[in-house]
């Protein structure tokens, strides 16, 4: 825990996050198939943070929608 506060207080005036910062603070990122059984398309993200035990971060009651820009398209 000590090492985690010690990284917490090393940015505590971050104004942008880097690849650098979330390097030091995010062990991995465990991404799931999404799951259309509800008509609409969810997808469980699991964040296992570095220093500290895995952190169960509660649903959003509205979710977060992502739309792909016009100009991108999907590559096989």
């Amino acid at each position: 825990m000590d090492a985690f506060i010690a990284l917490t207080e090393k940015y505590v005036d971050v104004t942008e996050l880097t690849p650098t910062i979330v390097n030091e603070y995010i062990k991995k990122i465990i991404v799931y198939a999404p799951d259309k059984s509800s008509g609409k398309r969810q997808q469980k993200i699991q964040i296992i943070f570095n220093f500290v035990d895995e952190v169960d971060i509660p649903s959003i009651a509205e979710p977060i929608v992502y739309e792909r820009p016009a100009n991108s398209r999907k590559t096989a």
